[in-house]
């Protein structure tokens, strides 16, 4: 059975730029720690293998994280759902706390894509679909499109609303 996921697919792009969200301030803080361990401290040549020593477990450490959050993004958005079921619009994430949210098309409000600085520099867009609650909010999205795949989603969202109210 073919759902949206499988008939419109994220990007092969968004764990890339997932991961690059999640770890830039750990990178600007890793920086920022590792210039004052070379500049900074001094030059004292006893030191020297004790501050390079240092930077490369700092390296090392980031390095970690950076693969680390990058396979987590990549089972993230294997386990990414989103299909229509019925009257009602499902989209399932996470990978070790799924949440899940049911939208029935007469609570729906608005469909709308944006994309915010990383998006842009990825040709990534974020489909939202918003009604009164906070949690709808929070949750339905489907981000990591590329943009041909946004316009027909938010089309098919608007047409199945519209299809809804008049019944």
């Amino acid at each position: 059975m073919e759902t949206l996921r499988t008939k419109y697919p994220l990007e092969n792009r968004k764990p890339l730029k997932k991961t690059l969200s999640r770890v830039w301030s750990i990178f600007v803080i890793v920086f920022f720690f590792v210039v004052y361990i070379l500049l900074i401290t001094g030059g004292d040549s006893t030191l020297f293998f004790l501050r390079m020593w240092l930077v490369l477990i700092l390296a090392a450490l980031f390095i970690l994280i950076f693969t680390g959050s990058y396979i987590y993004e990549i089972f993230y958005m294997k386990y990414y759902f989103y299909d229509l079921v019925g009257k009602t619009v499902v989209i399932k994430k996470g990978l070790f706390s799924v949440k899940e949210i049911s939208l029935p098309f007469n609570r729906l409000q608005d469909v709308y894509i944006d994309q915010d600085v990383l998006d842009r520099v990825f040709g990534l867009y974020d489909v939202h679909v918003s009604s009164a609650t906070w949690v709808s909010g929070e949750l339905s999205h489907i981000d990591g499109l590329n943009k041909n795949n946004s316009e027909i989603l938010k089309k098919l969202l608007l047409n199945s609303i519209h299809k809804n109210g008049e019944k």
